[in-house]
C-alpha cells in the first residue's frame, strides 16, 4: 500500500508540474515573452517582466482551485507566490501588480452586481481588510478603500470600480480613521444615495463629513438598530469598543478609537470586522464574544496580537482573514499570507485565506 500511495503521490505531481509549464508558456506567449531572452542592463524591466509570469500563473491556479474547505494545497502555494511578487518594495509601482488589483476588482465588481444570493451569504474580499457580505436580503461593505494607501501612482482602484460596488451596497462600516481602512471619497458615495456609514467618533472629527456619520454606541454586547434601505429593513449591530494599539503594554494611552462590529443580518447570520483590533486590555470583552451571541464569519485583521486567543473569544462558525499584503505598509508590516496560516494554526475554527477579489458562498450548519 505504501509503494501504491508514493506512486499516486508522485504521479499527482507530475501531472501539476506539467500543468505550471503550460501555465507558464501560455502566460509567456500573451505577454509577448519570446520577444526578448535577455534582461541584460535592464533590472527594472527584468523584475516587471518575472511579477508579470508569476501573477499569471499564481492567477490561473486561483481560478483553478477556488476559495473552499478543506483547502486545496495548490491555493497555499499560489498565495505564497503572490507573497514573493508583493514583498518587493516596489511593488505597487510594477505594472504587473497595478493590473493584477484592478482586473480582480472589476471582475469582483461585477459578480457583486450579478450575484443574487438565496441561502447563506456569499463574502467578497477585495484590498486589504474590505469586504462585502451579501445574504438574500442585504448587502454590507466593511472598510472599503479605493487603495490610495499605498502611494504609488497607478495603484489605487478606478473611483467608477468603488462607486459600482458602493451602488449595491446597503451600509458602510468602517473601523477606524486609518487611510487603508477609511476613504471620504467611497463614505461620500454611500452618504449621497442615503446610506448609513457607521464609524467611531473620531473619524474625520475636523471635516465637514463628520456630521453626517452614523456614530452607534461603542458597548460591549449590546444590539442597536441600524435602519437601511430607506427604513424598509433594519440590521442590528453590536459596536464593540476596540483599540489599534494602546493597552497595559503601551506608551501611548488607550490607543486609536477602533470599531468592532457584529452585525446581524435579518436571516439572523452575523459578521465581525476587527479592523486594526490590537489592543491587550480589550480582551475583557473579546474573551466573551462568543458566549453573548452567535458568529457566524469573524474577518480579523491578521496581525492583531494573539489572534488564536480571538478566535476562541468570538467563537465563529469560519474565519476569512484580512489585513494582508497592505501596499502602504514596510515590508516587515507588509504582512504574508502564508504568515496569516502560521498564526491561525491550532485556531478553533476552520480558517480561509482569500486573494484580492475572490469570494466564498458560506452557508451555516444551521
Amino acid at each position: 500500500m505504501a509503494s501504491i500511495s508514493r506512486r499516486s503521490l508522485f504521479t499527482a505531481a507530475a501531472a501539476y508540474t506539467v500543468a505550471l509549464r503550460s501555465q507558464l508558456r501560455a502566460a509567456e506567449e500573451a505577454a509577448g515573452g519570446d520577444d526578448r531572452f535577455d534582461w541584460w542592463g535592464d533590472i527594472d524591466g527584468f523584475l516587471n517582466r518575472q511579477a508579470e509570469i508569476a501573477l499569471e500563473m499564481a492567477g490561473e491556479v486561483l481560478q483553478a482551485f477556488t476559495p473552499q474547505i478543506p483547502e486545496p494545497a495548490e491555493r497555499r502555494r499560489a498565495m505564497m507566490l503572490l507573497d514573493q511578487v508583493f514583498h518587493d518594495p516596489d511593488a505597487p509601482k510594477r505594472p504587473a501588480v497595478q493590473r493584477f488589483l484592478h482586473s480582480r476588482l472589476e471582475r469582483a465588481a461585477g459578480l457583486i452586481e450579478s450575484t443574487r444570493v438565496e441561502t447563506g451569504a456569499m463574502v467578497w474580499k477585495l484590498y486589504n481588510h474590505g469586504f462585502v457580505v451579501r445574504t438574500p436580503t442585504v448587502t454590507i461593505g466593511f472598510d472599503l478603500v479605493r487603495a490610495h494607501s499605498a502611494r504609488a501612482e497607478g495603484f489605487a482602484v478606478a473611483d467608477e470600480v468603488l462607486l459600482r460596488i458602493a451602488r449595491e451596497c446597503d451600509a458602510l462600516f468602517i473601523s477606524h480613521r486609518h487611510g487603508d481602512h477609511a476613504d471620504p471619497t467611497v463614505a461620500g458615495m454611500f452618504l449621497s444615495d442615503g446610506k448609513p456609514v457607521v464609524a467611531p467618533p473620531e473619524v474625520w472629527a475636523d471635516q465637514a463629513i463628520h456630521p453626517k456619520i452614523t456614530h452607534l454606541n461603542r458597548e460591549p454586547h449590546t444590539l442597536q438598530p441600524l435602519p437601511i434601505q430607506d427604513g424598509k429593513l433594519s440590521l442590528r449591530v453590536a459596536v464593540y469598543p476596540g483599540h489599534q494599539g494602546g493597552g497595559r503594554q503601551s506608551a501611548h494611552g488607550n490607543g486609536i478609537e477602533n470599531n468592532v462590529p457584529l452585525v446581524f443580518t435579518p436571516e439572523g447570520m452575523s459578521f465581525a470586522q476587527t479592523g486594526d483590533q490590537s489592543n491587550d486590555e480589550d480582551f475583557s470583552w473579546i474573551d466573551q464574544v462568543g458566549q453573548r451571541h452567535r458568529v457566524d464569519v469573524l474577518m480579523p485583521n491578521c496581525w492583531t496580537p494573539d489572534i488564536v486567543r480571538m478566535v476562541r473569544g468570538f467563537d465563529p462558525e469560519l474565519i476569512l482573514s484580512g489585513h494582508e499584503n497592505e501596499m502602504g505598509h514596510t515590508i516587515d508590516h507588509r504582512e504574508p499570507y502564508w504568515l496569516t496560516y502560521s498564526r491561525l494554526r491550532g485556531a478553533t475554527a476552520p480558517l480561509l485565506v482569500l486573494a484580492w477579489g475572490e469570494s466564498f458562498h458560506y452557508q451555516p450548519k444551521s
